[in-house]
């Protein structure tokens, strides 16, 4: 009988770690994530655009759903727009710089396959944002030029929609992890009325989770 219940005493100091382990990975949890971005415009009317570098910063809520699966809301403010050249009348030439500024609110599910402390994360979904600012630039060889996307012609949508699909690699302990992610986002839409331009954006991001 005393066999027994030393055999039950010491299975249950095995397993009760990972009992709580488990428990508290079922918990929602929340975190804030801060990166760099490459993003860029394309589509048919796109040509002649090139990368420029922004920043995307945020939060989100990570809701375990079932088995390695969970929810993740983002709220996001996210750089992103291009660059490119022209040639100017009197000779040399001109930098177009568009920068567009959006809150961008993701939607992702997100899977981790395995249950241990480094482990790798993917996740993907859309990402409806709402474009918050406009500017264009014109860096001549001599001074720059800036004005407002309306003033400069170009008529912007105040909606976007984007797919996100991304993957990295989280360390945990006890609820709180740190991850190191790559995401890539492609829009679905037009940002212009009237033409074919598109976001796209590629991101390395640092993810903490509360």
């Amino acid at each position: 009988m005393r066999s027994h219940a030393r055999l039950g005493t010491a299975v249950w100091l095995l397993t009760a770690p990972l009992g709580v382990a488990l428990a508290q990975e079922q918990r929602a949890t929340v975190g804030a994530e801060l990166g760099y971005s490459r993003s860029d415009l394309r589509g048919a009317d796109a040509t002649g655009i090139t990368a420029r570098q922004g920043a995307l910063t945020g939060v989100y809520l990570d809701a375990p759903l079932v088995g390695r699966l969970s929810f993740r809301p983002e709220l996001l403010f996210a750089l992103k727009g291009g660059r490119a050249t022209t040639d100017l009348p009197g000779g040399g030439t001109a930098l177009l710089d568009i920068e567009l500024a959006y809150i961008e609110m993701p939607i992702l599910l997100k899977v981790t396959p395995l249950r241990r402390r480094v482990r790798p994360v993917v996740f993907a979904g859309p990402a409806p944002a709402l474009q918050i600012g406009c500017d264009f630039q014109v860096i001549l060889p001599n001074q720059p030029v800036s004005a407002t996307c309306a003033e400069a012609g170009f008529s912007v949508r105040d909606l976007d929609v984007g797919l996100v699909a991304g993957a990295g690699m989280e360390i945990r302990w006890g609820q709180s992890a740190l991850a190191l992610e790559a995401r890539y986002t492609s829009g679905l839409r037009s940002i212009l009325k009237g033409a074919e331009v598109r976001n796209r954006a590629f991101g390395v991001v640092f993810v903490l989770t509360f």
